[in-house]
């Protein structure tokens, strides 16, 4: 018996030889296929239709479906259609289904029924359907810094790319402005995957100092583009499409005493620059030299606390950095810089995703950056810098700090009186917010000047020094932390004492400005008494001095006051009384 099944077995394999051979050379019931490998029906009007065309041997009545590598029946192109052989027959596939859906992307066969001759015949040839860009990954970007001005070394920069280079192009984007703008372009030869940007924009410009993102946006074999979205929004680019533009740049200490030596830090790409240190303000310099070191020795003018600006000049390159100065410590009043809030909106570029590296579009900033552009803060002029020189103008005495020092020292470098920041912490460090809520409930006064103050809280990173090294985690706040609630009227007015029961605005006419847009008093904390208000009507007090437990808050939610001081007679007086409220 187990002879017999085996001769079986060979009688039945030596069948199924002769039978596949004989298939195998049989004719072929179409002949001349044609189409293209890849399709993309997504409307954009590049190969959104899949083409065929086929002969058949012998005329019959047929059925043209698109099935799927498994077989399954996605759409019946024709159905008992007569045939003539010999001639090319066309048909077209719109990427739908039956039902009339977009099939999903993957693998698709042509399959066509012959009815006279009762055979069905699937293509082995694939198409694909294809609606996904391609992705393109920057690998890097080298240097990631240029100052494309011909001297020193880092004139432009070379970018290595991954993805198809079927119709490539460099696209060049500058981010820092308000809004991206593409400011150079240049084609890519196909199976290239690097390309150099030699920093010229159009006209043959060198590109100006900020902040650049790159993109190489290609077509792949189905006729996608991508990316899609141009210019792609932060980090829709994968790799590292980042680059700083920069010819001169310095950074340092926020803080130094008067008359010692503070270290900056000097970015000229090799080349020899010239230097000079004054106070803000003042028209002569109180130090000046030359050098090419990338470290710079500077001594700090002496006297008493400000803030002095360390200025850099390459050929007609100017970059000029402000810096606190601090005298003796023996005053009534602090004078808080707000450089946290500085660094939060710094829209340098640092990390490689081709964008500013600002809050609270990112998760974190380095506070150590040299700011963008021409060097001086975001805020700084005039507002900051008017409030500033009116202090010197007035020969007010005061000691200086920073929100990103006090954030490390802690309250013992707060005066016993008063606190003014200069200009309003828009982003203020979680710490520095509980120092001074409960140095105001403690009898402190505290003042600030401008809008947006405390609308962000920050977490300040240290390093192993205890240095604050980055800010991180923004939470944007619903109140100050005086318990205020504010908003934002954003068309400039005059402003009218609408309370004054402490003189506050004494010699101040009843209705002055107007000034810029203002940022309004919408509810105080429980127990809070109104002492002075200036606004645009009841209850919407755009200059507000309340007492706060035992201490005083005064806010100044006025667009513009700082330059205002060095114009309007109002503006000034308010700046005195101010200024007598937090040293008593």
């Amino acid at each position: 018996m187990p002879v017999l099944v085996f001769a079986g077995l060979v009688v039945a394999t030596f069948a199924a030889f002769f039978v596949t051979t004989r298939l195998k050379r049989a004719a072929p019931v179409i002949e001349q296929l044609t189409f293209r490998r890849s399709f993309s029906p997504n409307g954009d009007g590049r190969f959104d239709t899949a083409v065929f065309a086929f002969r058949l041997r012998r005329s019959d009545e047929a059925t043209v479906s698109i099935v799927t590598r498994d077989g399954d029946e996605v759409r019946t192109l024709v159905e008992d259609v007569f045939l003539e052989r010999r001639r090319s027959h066309r048909f077209h596939w719109d990427g739908r289904d039956d039902a009339g859906g977009i099939a999903p992307d993957g693998e698709y066969h042509l399959r066509v029924g012959l009815r006279s001759q009762g055979r069905t015949v699937t293509s082995s040839r694939k198409l694909f359907l294809d609606t996904a860009p391609p992705r393109m990954v920057v690998r890097y970007v080298s240097p990631d810094s240029i100052s494309p001005d011909g001297a020193g070394r880092a004139n432009s920069a070379v970018l290595r790319f991954t993805g198809p280079s079927r119709r490539a192009r460099l696209l060049v984007y500058r981010t820092d402005l308000a809004a991206p703008r593409m400011v150079a372009r240049r084609e890519i030869a196909r199976g290239e995957t690097t390309v150099r940007w030699d920093g010229r924009v159009t006209g043959g410009r060198a590109a100006p100092t900020g902040a650049y993102l790159l993109v190489v946006r290609a077509q792949d074999a189905a006729g996608n583009v991508g990316p899609r979205r141009v210019p792609p929004p932060r980090r829709a680019v994968r790799g590292n499409p980042g680059l700083a533009v920069t010819y001169v740049a310095a950074s340092g200490p926020d803080v130094v005493r008067a008359g010692t030596v503070a270290q900056f830090n000097v970015a000229t790409d090799g080349r020899r620059y010239r230097w000079s240190v004054r106070r803000l303000g003042a028209r002569r310099s109180s130090a000046r030299g030359r050098g090419r070191s990338a470290t710079l020795a500077v001594r700090a003018p002496r006297g008493r606390s400000g803030v002095a600006l360390l200025s850099v000049r390459v050929g007609q390159r100017r970059y000029t950095t402000p810096f606190a100065v601090r005298g003796r410590r023996d005053r009534r009043v602090t004078v808080v810089l707000p450089a946290a809030s500085w660094q939060a909106r710094n829209r340098t570029e640092r990390d490689g995703d081709g964008y500013p590296d600002v809050l609270p579009g990112q998760r974190r900033v380095d506070v150590r950056r040299a700011f963008a552009g021409d060097g001086l803060p975001p805020g700084f002029v005039p507002d900051q810098s008017g409030v500033l020189q009116f202090l010197d103008r007035e020969r007010l005495r005061y000691d200086i700090t920073t929100d990103l020092e006090l954030a490390q020292t802690g309250a013992d470098a707060l005066a016993q009186d008063g606190v003014l920041y200069a200009g309003a912490p828009r982003f203020a460090p979680r710490r520095v917010q509980r120092m001074l809520s409960a140095y105001v409930e403690g009898g402190g006064r505290l003042a600030w000047i401008g809008r947006h103050g405390f609308e962000w809280s920050v977490a300040v990173v240290t390093d192993s020094r205890g240095r604050p090294r980055e800010l991180t985690a923004p939470r944007r706040a619903r109140r100050t932390p005086f318990g205020e609630r504010l908003r934002l009227e954003r068309q400039p007015a005059p402003v009218a004492v609408l309370v004054d029961q402490t003189r506050f605005f004494a010699n101040v006419p009843p209705v002055f400005g107007p000034f810029g847009p203002l940022e309004e008093s919408i509810g105080l904390l429980r127990g809070a008494r109104v002492l002075a208000a200036a606004g645009t009507g009841a209850e919407r007090a755009a200059l507000v001095v309340y007492r706060q437990g035992d201490g005083v808050v005064a806010r100044v939610g006025i667009d513009g006051f700082g330059r205002a001081l060095a114009t309007s007679p109002a503006a000034e007086r308010i700046m005195r009384r101010l200024w007598v409220l937090l040293s008593r």
